[in-house]
């Protein structure tokens, strides 16, 4: 059942659509039953077809924070839900809700003006960057125009070498004492190639950490990541190569796979080729995984489960494309957000559930992306700076 906040943000937005001449058959019916309900519904829908008004209004209503507001609004109205005198005053509750209304219209007449009016490079699509941490702290910034240096620096045995956009490690003594780690970091719309000194190579998606030796001594090959990572691990029998990540460890010999991390997720392992171990290291569960199989760390209870998956829609981020099949719009959204540095609000809380296929290129600019996720005509998507607004159509 539709609650009386939903309602509210569906008129504002109908109101809105109408002031634009974009209203469907089906809009405009419900909105000559609101306007024929009441007498104060008609005046102040007219107000806002006077163009003067309009303008002051959206001088007027600037700097108020409605998205704020409007949740504000929705979680007074679930506490007090249950002070039934509250409401007794009709005309004070009416006056309120005539309040947020006219604000929320407002709000998403500008939300679509500064849609139509947005500088293409301010929603241009993430490119290379990224930060390097040096294991003393001192910190590089790494940029899209990095012109060649070689070597960058030398560190205890490794030089490192940027070159087209990527860190290149190299192993230049037989120095094994004391080896220093260094952390590669990416912003939300960055990614960044990393070859580690032994011949892996590491696609670093946005939003990302990556801790690692500047080379390689003893047994293992240890590694530590948050966010997400596509690697190809150079072969070495008598030095695994691992990967480990909160409460989960990856362990191969030589292989390629995706590493999915992020802090509020499960943690999901995607081989490519080869083989791979994935273990809990509290609980000591553990799966191996063969090439086209998908392993999933639950972090509320420690379970590892795995199944089958078609490994393109995990791995073709690290080849500029953005792929989803028969996704939620909710997950869908959280990774748009980290590529394009986004923020999110859902007026209608049920679009979440809305499923979606698409296989987009990351180049795109964002307003392209979201007029092909809008071409089902069932989500609208409403722009003010960073923030996206979505409603149903």
């Amino acid at each position: 059942m539709e609650t009386k906040e939903s309602k509210i943000f569906r008129l504002a937005e109908i109101i809105a659509r109408s002031l634009r001449e974009e209203l469907s058959a089906t809009e405009r019916m419900m909105l000559e039953e609101w306007l024929a309900q009441d007498e104060r519904h008609r005046t102040l829908y007219d107000s806002f077809g006077q163009e003067k008004t309009l303008a002051e209004q959206l001088q007027l209503h600037q700097h108020i924070d409605w998205e704020g507001d409007c949740r504000m609004f929705m979680q007074k109205q679930h506490a007090l839900r249950r002070c039934r005198w509250l409401f007794h005053n009709g005309l004070r509750y009416a006056a309120a809700v005539m309040l947020l209304l006219s604000g929320l219209t407002v709000w998403l007449v500008k939300s679509h003006r500064i849609d139509s009016a947005l500088p293409a490079e301010e929603w241009g699509n993430g490119h290379n960057k990224a930060c390097l941490t040096l294991a003393g702290g001192e910190q590089i910034v790494l940029s899209q125009n990095d012109t060649v240096t070689v070597p960058l620096l030398s560190q205890k045995g490794a030089n490192i070498e940027i070159r087209e956009n990527q860190i290149t490690y190299s192993t230049t003594s037989a120095v094994n004492d004391n080896i220093p780690c260094n952390t590669l970091t990416t912003p939300r719309g960055g990614e960044y190639l990393l070859t580690l000194a032994d011949g892996t190579r590491v696609w670093l998606n946005t939003e990302s950490q990556l801790r690692y030796p500047v080379k390689f001594t003893g047994k293992q090959r240890t590694v530590y990541l948050i966010g997400e990572a596509y690697f190809h691990v150079h072969p070495d029998a008598s030095h695994p190569f691992t990967v480990i990540s909160g409460p989960a460890e990856i362990t191969v010999l030589g292989t390629s796979f995706n590493l999915r991390a992020y802090p509020e997720e499960d943690i999901v392992t995607t081989l490519v080729s080869g083989a791979v171990q994935m273990s809990e290291k509290i609980g000591g569960q553990s799966v191996r995984l063969a090439p086209g199989e998908q392993g999933c760390l639950e972090k509320t209870n420690g379970y590892i489960t795995k199944q089958e998956v078609d490994t393109y829609l995990h791995t073709a981020w690290k080849d500029g494309r953005i792929v989803f099949r028969d996704m939620r719009l909710e997950d869908l959204f959280t990774t748009l957000a980290r590529w394009y540095d986004l923020e999110v609000f859902y007026l209608n809380p049920e679009v979440k559930d809305i499923r979606f296929t698409g296989d987009m290129d990351k180049t795109e600019r964002f307003e392209d992306i979201l007029r092909i996720i809008e071409q089902n005509r069932r989500v609208r998507f409403h722009i003010k700076g960073h923030t996206v607004s979505i409603s149903w159509q």
